[in-house]
């Protein structure tokens, strides 16, 4: 379970986790992400930020989660 310290500094497992986007700002990007043409030259960065949106997203439901149960 997290804990809400002051600040809306969040700590979970030991880890201090403070995160500017929010679940809707993240679907947002990687759904843009996904629906946008890219140049052959773009695709290995925008897998890598698609990629790194998604460890954020997977998370913070992670962290939702613990919060509810």
């Amino acid at each position: 379970m997290g804990i809400n310290a002051k600040s809306g500094v969040k700590i979970i497992k030991g880890e201090a986790y403070i995160h500017p986007l929010n679940l809707e700002d993240l679907e947002f990007l990687i759904k843009m992400i996904a629906k946008s043409d890219h140049k052959g030259s773009d695709i290995g960065k925008v897998v890598e930020v698609t990629e790194k949106l998604r460890k954020e997203y997977d998370r913070l439901i992670e962290l939702f989660t613990e919060e509810t149960s």
